[in-house]
Protein backbone atom coordinates (compact mmCIF):
# COMPACT_ATOMS: atom_id res chain seq x y z
CA UNK A 1 0.00 0.00 0.00
CA UNK A 2 1.57 3.25 -0.96
CA UNK A 3 -0.38 6.56 0.33
CA UNK A 4 0.11 10.16 -0.69
CA UNK A 5 -0.32 12.31 1.99
CA UNK A 6 -0.58 16.24 1.17
CA UNK A 7 -0.23 18.46 3.48
CA UNK A 8 -0.05 22.26 3.87
CA UNK A 9 4.19 22.27 4.84
CA UNK A 10 4.55 18.83 7.32
CA UNK A 11 7.31 18.20 7.40
CA UNK A 12 9.57 21.42 6.73
CA UNK A 13 8.41 24.35 9.06
CA UNK A 14 7.37 24.71 12.66
CA UNK A 15 3.30 23.54 12.72
CA UNK A 16 1.14 20.77 11.96
CA UNK A 17 3.06 18.39 14.46
CA UNK A 18 -0.16 16.32 14.59
CA UNK A 19 0.09 15.33 11.01
CA UNK A 20 4.00 14.53 11.37
CA UNK A 21 2.91 12.23 14.62
CA UNK A 22 0.46 10.39 12.57
CA UNK A 23 2.47 10.48 8.96
CA UNK A 24 5.50 8.42 11.62
CA UNK A 25 2.90 6.12 13.56
CA UNK A 26 1.53 5.37 9.38
CA UNK A 27 5.70 4.04 8.45
CA UNK A 28 5.87 2.22 12.12
CA UNK A 29 2.63 0.29 10.49
CA UNK A 30 4.22 -0.29 7.64
CA UNK A 31 2.85 2.09 4.96
CA UNK A 32 4.69 3.40 2.35
CA UNK A 33 3.98 7.17 2.36
CA UNK A 34 4.99 10.13 -0.69
CA UNK A 35 4.15 13.28 1.40
CA UNK A 36 3.75 16.26 -0.61
CA UNK A 37 3.55 19.72 1.05
CA UNK A 38 1.74 22.59 -0.97
CA UNK A 39 3.65 25.29 0.06
CA UNK A 40 7.29 23.95 1.68
CA UNK A 41 9.69 26.52 3.95
CA UNK A 42 13.07 24.93 3.50
CA UNK A 43 13.22 24.71 7.45
CA UNK A 44 13.38 21.19 9.46
CA UNK A 45 12.38 22.59 12.90
CA UNK A 46 11.00 19.25 14.56
CA UNK A 47 13.71 16.39 15.03
CA UNK A 48 11.68 13.65 13.90
CA UNK A 49 10.71 15.01 10.51
CA UNK A 50 13.74 14.24 9.57
CA UNK A 51 13.32 10.11 9.17
CA UNK A 52 10.65 11.33 6.54
CA UNK A 53 12.31 13.06 4.47
CA UNK A 54 12.94 10.45 2.17
CA UNK A 55 9.55 10.15 1.62
CA UNK A 56 8.79 13.41 0.70
CA UNK A 57 8.83 15.60 -2.71
CA UNK A 58 9.94 19.23 -2.03
CA UNK A 59 8.12 20.91 -5.12
CA UNK A 60 7.75 25.03 -4.86
CA UNK A 61 4.12 26.58 -4.65
CA UNK A 62 4.59 27.98 -8.19
CA UNK A 63 7.95 27.80 -10.89
CA UNK A 64 8.32 28.22 -14.68
CA UNK A 65 8.46 24.20 -14.52
CA UNK A 66 5.13 23.75 -13.15
CA UNK A 67 3.73 26.61 -15.23
CA UNK A 68 4.96 25.26 -18.99
CA UNK A 69 3.39 22.00 -17.24
CA UNK A 70 -0.08 23.89 -16.47
CA UNK A 71 0.24 25.78 -19.93
CA UNK A 72 0.70 22.31 -21.72
CA UNK A 73 -1.93 20.20 -20.14
CA UNK A 74 -4.31 23.61 -20.56
CA UNK A 75 -4.05 23.72 -24.19
CA UNK A 76 -3.91 19.54 -24.96
CA UNK A 77 -6.18 18.08 -22.52
CA UNK A 78 -9.62 19.01 -22.34
CA UNK A 79 -9.85 17.49 -19.17
CA UNK A 80 -8.06 20.59 -17.64
CA UNK A 81 -11.26 22.68 -18.97
CA UNK A 82 -13.55 20.12 -17.15
CA UNK A 83 -11.49 20.80 -13.83
CA UNK A 84 -11.18 24.36 -13.97
CA UNK A 85 -14.77 24.85 -15.09
CA UNK A 86 -15.86 22.96 -11.59
CA UNK A 87 -13.32 24.53 -9.76
CA UNK A 88 -15.28 28.32 -10.87
CA UNK A 89 -18.18 26.29 -10.46
CA UNK A 90 -18.21 25.30 -6.27
CA UNK A 91 -15.94 28.07 -4.90
CA UNK A 92 -18.13 29.98 -3.65
CA UNK A 93 -16.61 33.39 -3.35
CA UNK A 94 -13.61 35.16 -4.96
CA UNK A 95 -11.28 34.55 -2.20
CA UNK A 96 -11.65 30.70 -2.39
CA UNK A 97 -11.96 30.69 -6.52
CA UNK A 98 -8.47 32.67 -6.27
CA UNK A 99 -6.52 30.41 -3.92
CA UNK A 100 -8.06 27.18 -5.58
CA UNK A 101 -6.81 28.60 -8.83
CA UNK A 102 -3.09 29.01 -7.65
CA UNK A 103 -3.18 25.85 -6.46
CA UNK A 104 -4.13 24.21 -9.60
CA UNK A 105 -0.94 24.03 -11.30
CA UNK A 106 1.00 22.31 -9.21
CA UNK A 107 -1.38 19.81 -8.63
CA UNK A 108 -1.43 19.37 -12.48
CA UNK A 109 1.93 18.97 -12.17
CA UNK A 110 1.96 16.65 -9.37
CA UNK A 111 -0.33 14.31 -11.91
CA UNK A 112 3.38 13.39 -14.16
CA UNK A 113 5.19 13.07 -10.69
CA UNK A 114 2.25 10.33 -9.61
CA UNK A 115 2.17 8.46 -12.54
CA UNK A 116 5.49 7.37 -11.78
CA UNK A 117 4.28 5.82 -8.67
CA UNK A 118 2.12 2.83 -7.59
CA UNK A 119 -0.10 5.08 -5.42
CA UNK A 120 -3.17 3.07 -3.64
CA UNK A 121 -4.80 6.38 -2.07
CA UNK A 122 -4.57 10.16 -1.83
CA UNK A 123 -5.25 11.51 1.68
CA UNK A 124 -5.04 15.49 2.02
CA UNK A 125 -5.19 16.84 5.91
CA UNK A 126 -7.20 20.08 6.07
CA UNK A 127 -10.24 21.16 3.86
CA UNK A 128 -8.62 24.09 2.18
CA UNK A 129 -6.90 24.20 -0.63
CA UNK A 130 -4.99 21.12 0.33
CA UNK A 131 -7.69 19.22 -0.15
CA UNK A 132 -8.27 21.25 -3.69
CA UNK A 133 -4.75 19.59 -4.83
CA UNK A 134 -6.09 15.95 -3.58
CA UNK A 135 -9.55 16.40 -5.81
CA UNK A 136 -8.43 17.88 -8.66
CA UNK A 137 -5.53 14.83 -8.72
CA UNK A 138 -7.89 12.18 -8.34
CA UNK A 139 -10.08 13.56 -11.22
CA UNK A 140 -7.21 13.26 -13.25
CA UNK A 141 -5.29 10.41 -12.32
CA UNK A 142 -8.57 8.35 -10.69
CA UNK A 143 -6.64 7.39 -7.82
CA UNK A 144 -9.32 7.49 -4.66
CA UNK A 145 -8.75 9.74 -1.96
CA UNK A 146 -9.85 11.61 1.19
CA UNK A 147 -9.67 14.24 3.41
CA UNK A 148 -8.98 15.32 6.99
CA UNK A 149 -11.30 18.18 8.16
CA UNK A 150 -10.13 20.06 11.50
CA UNK A 151 -12.36 23.33 12.56
CA UNK A 152 -11.73 26.30 10.94
CA UNK A 153 -11.58 25.00 6.96
CA UNK A 154 -15.30 23.57 7.94
CA UNK A 155 -16.01 27.27 8.51
CA UNK A 156 -14.09 28.45 4.90
CA UNK A 157 -16.50 25.64 3.32
CA UNK A 158 -14.00 25.61 0.37
CA UNK A 159 -16.27 23.53 -1.95
CA UNK A 160 -16.90 21.04 0.81
CA UNK A 161 -19.87 19.69 -1.13
CA UNK A 162 -18.36 19.30 -4.05
CA UNK A 163 -15.49 18.14 -2.46
CA UNK A 164 -17.50 15.01 -0.40
CA UNK A 165 -19.41 13.39 -3.14
CA UNK A 166 -16.09 12.94 -4.69
CA UNK A 167 -14.11 11.62 -2.21
CA UNK A 168 -14.25 7.98 -0.58
CA UNK A 169 -14.66 8.78 2.52
CA UNK A 170 -14.25 12.17 4.92
CA UNK A 171 -12.42 12.57 8.45
CA UNK A 172 -14.04 14.93 10.91
CA UNK A 173 -11.36 15.17 14.24
CA UNK A 174 -14.65 15.47 16.41
CA UNK A 175 -18.57 15.23 16.50
CA UNK A 176 -18.48 18.68 16.66
CA UNK A 177 -17.23 18.87 13.38
CA UNK A 178 -19.08 16.40 11.75
CA UNK A 179 -22.29 18.47 12.71
CA UNK A 180 -20.60 21.45 11.70
CA UNK A 181 -20.39 20.06 8.05
CA UNK A 182 -23.85 18.29 7.88
CA UNK A 183 -24.98 21.59 8.82
CA UNK A 184 -23.11 23.33 5.83
CA UNK A 185 -23.18 20.44 3.32
CA UNK A 186 -26.45 18.58 4.41
CA UNK A 187 -26.95 14.95 4.88
CA UNK A 188 -26.91 13.43 0.89
CA UNK A 189 -23.11 11.97 1.93
CA UNK A 190 -23.48 11.36 6.11
CA UNK A 191 -22.77 7.80 5.56
CA UNK A 192 -19.13 9.31 4.19
CA UNK A 193 -18.20 11.25 7.25
CA UNK A 194 -16.30 9.20 10.01
CA UNK A 195 -15.40 10.58 12.95
CA UNK A 196 -11.74 9.87 13.71
CA UNK A 197 -9.95 11.83 16.74
CA UNK A 198 -6.26 12.38 15.88
CA UNK A 199 -4.24 10.61 18.48
CA UNK A 200 -0.92 10.74 20.08
CA UNK A 201 1.63 8.20 21.26
CA UNK A 202 1.10 6.91 24.81
CA UNK A 203 4.12 6.80 26.41
CA UNK A 204 4.67 3.37 28.27
CA UNK A 205 6.16 4.82 31.52
CA UNK A 206 5.81 8.05 33.28
CA UNK A 207 7.52 9.68 36.21
CA UNK A 208 4.89 10.27 39.40
CA UNK A 209 3.82 13.68 39.50
CA UNK A 210 5.98 15.16 42.19
CA UNK A 211 5.13 16.02 45.39
CA UNK A 212 5.08 18.46 47.73
CA UNK A 213 5.43 21.24 44.88
CA UNK A 214 6.38 24.47 45.89
CA UNK A 215 7.25 25.88 42.21
CA UNK A 216 4.68 25.18 39.51
CA UNK A 217 5.41 25.74 35.59
CA UNK A 218 2.48 26.25 33.67
CA UNK A 219 2.44 25.75 29.76
CA UNK A 220 0.30 26.93 26.65
CA UNK A 221 1.28 24.97 23.48
CA UNK A 222 -0.44 27.14 21.47
CA UNK A 223 0.04 29.48 18.49
CA UNK A 224 -0.33 33.22 19.60
CA UNK A 225 -3.86 33.89 17.67
CA UNK A 226 -6.48 35.14 18.84
CA UNK A 227 -8.51 31.77 18.97
CA UNK A 228 -6.19 30.32 21.55
CA UNK A 229 -7.76 32.88 24.37
CA UNK A 230 -3.88 33.81 25.65
CA UNK A 231 -5.19 37.31 27.28
CA UNK A 232 -8.00 35.40 29.41
CA UNK A 233 -4.57 32.98 31.14
CA UNK A 234 -2.69 36.24 31.33
CA UNK A 235 -5.44 38.10 33.43
CA UNK A 236 -5.56 34.89 35.27
CA UNK A 237 -2.05 35.28 36.44
CA UNK A 238 -2.98 38.79 37.65
CA UNK A 239 -5.75 37.44 39.76
CA UNK A 240 -3.01 34.49 41.54
CA UNK A 241 -0.46 37.48 41.91
CA UNK A 242 -3.15 39.79 43.45
CA UNK A 243 -4.17 36.88 45.72
CA UNK A 244 -0.80 36.29 46.92
CA UNK A 245 0.78 33.32 44.42
CA UNK A 246 4.21 34.34 43.16
CA UNK A 247 5.44 30.37 42.96
CA UNK A 248 4.89 30.04 39.53
CA UNK A 249 5.81 30.75 36.05
CA UNK A 250 3.89 30.85 32.91
CA UNK A 251 5.06 29.86 29.33
CA UNK A 252 3.36 30.33 25.99
CA UNK A 253 5.17 28.48 23.53
CA UNK A 254 4.15 29.52 20.11
CA UNK A 255 4.79 32.37 17.63
CA UNK A 256 1.85 34.60 16.27
CA UNK A 257 0.26 37.54 14.92
CA UNK A 258 -0.42 38.68 18.41
CA UNK A 259 2.90 38.66 19.96
CA UNK A 260 3.56 42.35 19.80
CA UNK A 261 0.04 42.88 21.74
CA UNK A 262 0.45 39.94 24.30
CA UNK A 263 3.84 41.39 25.11
CA UNK A 264 2.36 44.61 25.74
CA UNK A 265 -0.54 43.34 27.81
CA UNK A 266 1.93 41.35 30.13
CA UNK A 267 4.28 44.74 30.59
CA UNK A 268 1.11 46.84 31.25
CA UNK A 269 0.35 44.57 34.12
CA UNK A 270 3.59 43.82 35.38
CA UNK A 271 3.61 40.42 34.94
CA UNK A 272 6.93 39.51 33.30
CA UNK A 273 8.36 38.42 36.12
CA UNK A 274 5.86 35.30 35.55
CA UNK A 275 4.80 34.58 32.15
CA UNK A 276 7.33 34.38 29.21
CA UNK A 277 6.82 34.22 25.56
CA UNK A 278 10.12 32.46 23.91
CA UNK A 279 8.50 31.26 20.80
CA UNK A 280 7.87 27.66 19.42
CA UNK A 281 9.49 24.83 20.79
CA UNK A 282 10.84 21.70 19.17
CA UNK A 283 8.10 18.88 19.51
CA UNK A 284 10.74 16.44 20.86
CA UNK A 285 11.59 18.90 23.56
CA UNK A 286 8.47 20.03 24.68
CA UNK A 287 7.45 16.04 24.71
CA UNK A 288 10.87 15.95 27.09
CA UNK A 289 9.97 18.07 29.06
CA UNK A 290 6.85 16.28 29.66
CA UNK A 291 8.34 12.85 30.58
CA UNK A 292 10.85 14.49 33.18
CA UNK A 293 8.25 16.46 34.74
CA UNK A 294 9.66 20.04 33.94
CA UNK A 295 5.37 21.04 33.66
CA UNK A 296 3.12 20.67 36.02
CA UNK A 297 0.14 22.54 34.59
CA UNK A 298 -0.61 22.87 30.84
CA UNK A 299 -3.86 24.95 29.93
CA UNK A 300 -5.22 26.32 26.41
CA UNK A 301 -7.78 29.15 27.45
CA UNK A 302 -9.62 28.62 24.12
CA UNK A 303 -12.63 30.78 23.11
CA UNK A 304 -15.19 31.18 20.08
CA UNK A 305 -14.12 34.58 18.49
CA UNK A 306 -16.78 36.58 16.07
CA UNK A 307 -15.88 34.51 13.20
CA UNK A 308 -16.90 31.52 14.46
CA UNK A 309 -13.61 29.92 14.56
CA UNK A 310 -13.09 27.52 17.86
CA UNK A 311 -10.73 24.71 18.64
CA UNK A 312 -11.65 21.02 17.10
CA UNK A 313 -9.77 18.72 20.00
CA UNK A 314 -6.30 20.15 20.74
CA UNK A 315 -3.73 17.36 20.86
CA UNK A 316 -2.11 20.16 23.08
CA UNK A 317 -3.88 19.08 25.49
CA UNK A 318 -4.12 15.40 24.90
CA UNK A 319 -0.16 15.20 25.06
CA UNK A 320 -0.15 16.45 27.94
CA UNK A 321 -2.80 14.22 29.12
CA UNK A 322 -1.08 11.20 28.09
CA UNK A 323 1.84 12.09 29.93
CA UNK A 324 -0.55 12.65 33.62
CA UNK A 325 -0.50 16.47 33.34
CA UNK A 326 -3.36 17.44 34.34
CA UNK A 327 -4.85 20.47 32.00
CA UNK A 328 -7.08 23.09 31.93
CA UNK A 329 -9.18 24.37 29.08
CA UNK A 330 -12.86 25.74 27.66
CA UNK A 331 -16.48 24.58 27.14
CA UNK A 332 -15.33 25.49 23.24
CA UNK A 333 -15.14 23.06 19.78
CA UNK A 334 -14.55 19.81 20.29
CA UNK A 335 -12.84 19.89 24.20
CA UNK A 336 -15.71 18.64 25.73
CA UNK A 337 -15.28 14.97 23.71
CA UNK A 338 -11.84 15.44 25.43
CA UNK A 339 -12.24 16.70 28.87
CA UNK A 340 -15.89 16.93 29.46
CA UNK A 341 -15.88 13.44 31.47
CA UNK A 342 -13.35 14.90 34.24
CA UNK A 343 -10.30 13.91 32.55
CA UNK A 344 -9.13 17.07 33.00
CA UNK A 345 -10.84 20.63 33.95
CA UNK A 346 -13.17 22.09 32.02
CA UNK A 347 -14.18 26.22 32.30
CA UNK A 348 -16.33 28.83 30.59
CA UNK A 349 -14.72 30.54 28.15
CA UNK A 350 -13.34 33.96 28.53
CA UNK A 351 -13.37 33.92 32.55
CA UNK A 352 -10.16 34.79 33.74
CA UNK A 353 -12.06 34.23 37.54
CA UNK A 354 -12.96 31.37 37.32
CA UNK A 355 -9.33 30.17 35.38
CA UNK A 356 -7.74 31.22 38.11
CA UNK A 357 -9.74 29.26 40.85
CA UNK A 358 -9.10 26.49 38.56
CA UNK A 359 -5.08 26.67 38.55
CA UNK A 360 -4.94 27.35 42.44
CA UNK A 361 -7.15 24.48 43.46
CA UNK A 362 -4.53 22.46 41.61
CA UNK A 363 -1.52 24.17 43.00
CA UNK A 364 -2.93 23.52 46.58
CA UNK A 365 -4.36 20.36 46.07
CA UNK A 366 -1.67 17.30 45.24
CA UNK A 367 -4.37 15.01 45.65
CA UNK A 368 -6.58 16.37 43.17
CA UNK A 369 -3.64 17.23 40.75
CA UNK A 370 -2.86 13.98 40.51
CA UNK A 371 -6.59 12.30 40.02
CA UNK A 372 -7.24 15.06 37.24
CA UNK A 373 -3.78 13.22 35.72
CA UNK A 374 -4.25 9.52 36.19
CA UNK A 375 -7.70 10.53 34.48
CA UNK A 376 -6.73 12.20 31.57
CA UNK A 377 -3.77 9.74 30.48
CA UNK A 378 -6.64 7.09 31.06
CA UNK A 379 -9.15 8.78 28.60
CA UNK A 380 -6.30 9.38 25.84
CA UNK A 381 -5.40 5.92 26.23
CA UNK A 382 -8.49 4.81 25.46
CA UNK A 383 -10.17 7.35 22.88
CA UNK A 384 -6.90 8.95 21.31
CA UNK A 385 -3.85 6.01 21.25
CA UNK A 386 -2.28 6.74 17.88
CA UNK A 387 -1.56 3.22 16.85
CA UNK A 388 -5.24 2.21 16.94
CA UNK A 389 -6.78 5.61 14.81
CA UNK A 390 -3.55 4.85 12.43
CA UNK A 391 -4.67 1.63 12.42
CA UNK A 392 -8.40 2.45 11.11
CA UNK A 393 -7.44 5.00 9.26
CA UNK A 394 -5.18 2.14 7.27
CA UNK A 395 -8.62 0.13 6.98
CA UNK A 396 -10.33 2.81 5.48
CA UNK A 397 -7.41 3.87 2.74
Amino acid sequence: MKIVYITAQTPFGKGETFILEEMLEMKRQGVCLLIIPRNPLKEIFHKEAKSILPSTIWLPLLDFKIIKVFLKELISKSYTWKILIDIFRYSRNFSILIKNLIVLPKSIFICEVLRRENITHIHAHWGSTTATMAYVISKITGIPWSFTLHRWDIAENNMLKEKVRTAKFVRCISEHGRNKLLSIIGREYEEKIKVIHMGVEIPEEILQLYKNRNFFTIVTPANLLEVKGHKYLIEACEILVNRGFRNFQCIFYGEGPLREELENIIKDKNLTEFIKLPGAIPHEKLLNMYKNREIDIVILPSIKIDSGEHEGIPVALMEAMAYSIPVISTNTGGILELIGDGSGIMIEEKNSLVLADAIEKLMKDETFREEIGKKGRLKVMREFNLEYIAKHLIMLF
